[in-house]
């Protein structure tokens, strides 16, 4: 993710500053060797010439990396992709009145499809909110939310979100297989129906519901196929699946 945010904000040439990238793993800086980008094993280094930070590390590294540079964090702006690490532990381990802002992303951001939801503590001011959103929108749509609290159902809907489709569009393509269509067929055929009905969701505004309505004809292939998935409770299972990736961010969340 951290190499998602970089390539986004130097694809996009949204700031007039340097980009600084951070790491450990000297390999994982030589992506960054033929760019304009600083790349250095030292988070403090790093942190020092940063006016923003980026906090793209595990949950439970976070406080460990917070602390090899908490004297150079004063006055910075601290964007915080670790997941389930709430507010008040940032807070505790930055310098008084820290500006922080939690997000949320998506792996899609990879490929500049992501989508992030954020929430930011008292101490962000209106201007710095606005560059948070431009620097995200580089990989990526935003969604601002009104509590930290809405951070779980982000995670468990979009932040783990890209797998539920990569699960169900493996077992369409299996289907597929099943059915007698070569692999390489029956992935072409399932990757551009999931992209085509994405774009019409977006395009037409309509509901899911209405446009999977408007695809049952009476009688037909498509309604046979709603009602197995109806008896199965398939609706039921995914929505449950979600309330236990809902509750598993929860629960990360009170372990700090």
């Amino acid at each position: 993710m951290g190499s998602a945010i970089a390539h986004g904000i130097m694809k996009a040439d949204i700031l007039d500053t340097s980009l600084i990238v951070a790491d450990p793993n000297l390999n994982k800086l030589e992506q960054f060797s033929k760019t304009n980008t600083i790349a250095t094993n030292d988070n403090s280094v790093a942190v020092r010439k940063a006016d923003i930070v980026f906090l793209v590390v595990k949950p439970h590294d976070v406080q460990t990396a917070l602390n090899e540079c908490t004297e150079q964090l004063d006055g910075k702006l601290i964007i915080s992709v670790a997941a389930g690490v709430p507010l008040d532990r940032l807070e505790k381990w930055l310098p008084p009145n820290a500006p922080v802002v939690r997000c949320m992303p998506n792996t899609p951001s990879v490929i500049g499809a992501g989508v992030a939801g954020i929430f930011a503590n008292a101490y962000v001011v209106a201007e710095q909110k606005e560059l948070v959103t431009k620097i995200m929108q580089s990989f990526g749509k935003v969604v601002w939310l009104s509590s930290e609290d809405q951070l779980h159902a982000v995670t468990a809907l979009s932040g783990s979100g890209p797998a539920y489709f990569f699960y169900i569009m493996e077992a369409m393509i299996q289907a597929g297989c099943n059915l007698a269509l070569d692999r390489a067929t029956a992935e072409q055929l399932v990757v551009e129906t999931a992209y085509g009905a994405a774009n019409m969701v977006r395009e037409t505004k309509q509901a899911p519901q209405t446009l999977k309505e408007q695809a049952e004809t009476p009688g037909g292939t498509t309604i046979a196929a709603m009602n197995s998935l109806d008896n199965e409770n398939v609706q039921a299972s995914i929505a449950t699946a979600i309330e236990k990736a809902c509750a598993r961010s929860v629960k990360i969340t009170e372990e700090f």
